[in-house]
C-alpha cells in the first residue's frame, strides 16, 4: 500500500474569515383592517357572505337576490347601518373580507323599513317563495300569520332623528336597543381582527345614536361565535327555540357600562 503525501499549511497561515454581520430583524408588515360604510356596490358580496356563512332563518333561504334587497334597506337608513371590513396590504391593495348590518334602534328601523320598503320586499319575498315550494309550505306553517300582521300594520309616523315620538313619555325618549342583524368574515381573514373591528364600530355608532344596549342572536353550536362575543364582553341573557326549531342564544352588551349584563 502506498501513502500519498498531503501538503498541509500551519493554521496561522490561513486567510482570516470575515465574521457574519448582525442583521436587524424586523417584524413582517401585516395588512391592517379598515372599516368603511357599505355601498350599493357591496350588496352582491354581502348577500353572498350571508347565504354562505349565515344561512339560518328565512331570509337567507330566499336566495341572494332577496338578501341583496334586504341588505339595501340598511344603506343610508336613519336607524340602520351597514359596514364593510377591508384588509389593506402594505402596497395599498384593499380586499373586502367581511360585513355587518344592524340597527342602532331596532324598533324604529323596522318601522322605517315597513314604511319605505314593504312593497318591494314583500313582492321579492313572494317571488322567491314561489320558486321554492317546500320553503313556502314551511313559511305558511311557521311565519305567515306574524308576517302578514306586520305587513298590514300601519307604520308609526316617521320622526326626525333626535326628536321624541308622540308616544314617548314626557320625561324623554324611550329606551333604545341596537341590534346586530348579521356579521360575517371570510375564513381566510378570521383572526385578523376584522370581526372585532366591525362590532366595535357598530357599538360606537349605536352609542352615539343614544342606544343604551345592543343585542344579537346566535344559533347555538355555530363554530366559535359564542366564544367570540364572550371575549368582547357580551353576555347571554336568553335562550329560546327559533321558528325553525334551532336553539338560539341572545347576547347583550350594555353600552353605558361597556360590558354584558
Amino acid at each position: 500500500m502506498s501513502i500519498v503525501p498531503v501538503a498541509c499549511r500551519h493554521a496561522t497561515s490561513l486567510p482570516p474569515v470575515p465574521l457574519p454581520q448582525k442583521v436587524a430583524m424586523t417584524a413582517p408588515i401585516l395588512p391592517r383592517v379598515v372599516i368603511r360604510p357599505a355601498t350599493g356596490d357591496d350588496l352582491a358580496l354581502t348577500a353572498s357572505l350571508q347565504c354562505a356563512f349565515l344561512p339560518h332563518g328565512l331570509f337567507p333561504r330566499l336566495g341572494e337576490k332577496f338578501v341583496r334587497r334586504w341588505h339595501a334597506t340598511y344603506l343610508n337608513a336613519p336607524h340602520g347601518t351597514a359596514l364593510m371590513a377591508e384588509l389593506v396590504a402594505p402596497d395599498g391593495n384593499r380586499q373586502p373580507v367581511g360585513f355587518l348590518v344592524g340597527a342602532t334602534d331596532q324598533v324604529r328601523h323596522v318601522d322605517d323599513v315597513l314604511g319605505r320598503h314593504r312593497v318591494r320586499l314583500g313582492t321579492a319575498g313572494a317571488g322567491a317563495l314561489a320558486l321554492r315550494p317546500r320553503l313556502a309550505a314551511h313559511f305558511l306553517r311557521t311565519r305567515a300569520r306574524a308576517y302578514l300582521r306586520r305587513l298590514l300594520k300601519r307604520p308609526q309616523q316617521r320622526v326626525p332623528a333626535g326628536a321624541v315620538p308622540p308616544s314617548a313619555p314626557a320625561s324623554g325618549a324611550p329606551t333604545r336597543t341596537a341590534v346586530i342583524t348579521a356579521v360575517a368574515v371570510i375564513p381566510e381573514a378570521r383572526g385578523s381582527g376584522a370581526g372585532k373591528e366591525l362590532v366595535t364600530h357598530f357599538l360606537t355608532q349605536a352609542r352615539a345614536k343614544g342606544a343604551v344596549r345592543a343585542e344579537l342572536a346566535v344559533i347555538a353550536g355555530t363554530g366559535s361565535a359564542d366564544g367570540f362575543y364572550a371575549r368582547l364582553g357580551w353576555s347571554v341573557v336568553e335562550e329560546h327555540l327559533s321558528r325553525d326549531g334551532s336553539l338560539t342564544r341572545t347576547y347583550r352588551y350594555e353600552l353605558d357600562t361597556g360590558t354584558g349584563e
